[in-house]
């Protein structure tokens, strides 16, 4: 099973980059940024928050703009974890897929939200930057595919099904809606989502293909 950190290391100049130190302050900020705004936090913050001095902040990372990209990566560990422990627990694909877009939607609606944070400070670019870059793309298509490719030898998907594909149809779904979380998809409702996930996305991964005439 992929691993949500080997995945997230493979990203350029990526979480792997870091000594323990950095990824100490890297998860610090993440809290700070979350919990206070982007536009609120102070390096001191971040230094309180990961038990080491300003200067060492200031070292490493010079400007807080310069954790954005990584707090984000950080976070994306995060969910990645957790989705990994929900899809481990469900007991067929319907089950799985339902029960992954549910997770999801619920860390999309918590009252306090890094993406959020960011998405409305002067560093929104660095977010957008980041959940178009081609490597998160291929990353997010390979994870949800490796998931898909476990049923798919247990006998319960299709052997003909293009993991690849419906991975990345799934997982392009999934960071618009992190990038731009107004839409008619319930993404606030967990029970909501878990309709939605089995009316429009299960089929993604069960429905035969096509024949093409002819």
């Amino acid at each position: 099973m992929a691993d949500p950190a080997m995945l997230l290391g493979a990203l350029p100049d990526g979480l792997a980059s870091l000594d323990p130190t950095a990824r100490t302050i890297v998860t610090a900020a993440r809290t700070c940024f979350t919990e206070r705004g982007f536009s609120n936090t102070t390096m001191q913050d971040i230094a309180d928050t990961a038990g080491v001095g300003v200067a060492t902040v200031y070292r490493r990372f010079r400007h807080k703009r310069n954790l954005v990209r990584l707090t984000i990566m950080d976070e994306s560990l995060r969910l990645s974890t957790l989705v990994s422990e929900v899809a481990g627990r469900a007991g067929s694909p319907e089950e799985g897929i339902a029960e992954v877009f549910a997770a999801f939607v619920h860390e999309a609606s918590a009252p306090k939200l890094l993406t959020r944070s960011i998405r409305e400070s002067p560093a929104a670019g660095e977010l957008s930057a980041y959940l178009t870059d081609e490597h998160l793309i291929a990353m997010t298509r390979g994870y949800i595919a490796t998931w898909l490719r476990r049923w798919q030898e247990r006998g319960e998907l299709a052997a003909d099904l293009d993991t690849e594909i419906v991975g990345e149809m799934i997982g392009r779904l999934i960071i618009s809606l992190i990038k731009t979380p107004e839409s008619v998809i319930p993404i606030y409702n967990p029970n909501e989502a878990r309709d939605f996930a089995r009316r429009y996305l299960v089929p993604l991964a069960l429905r035969a293909p096509a024949r093409t005439p002819g």
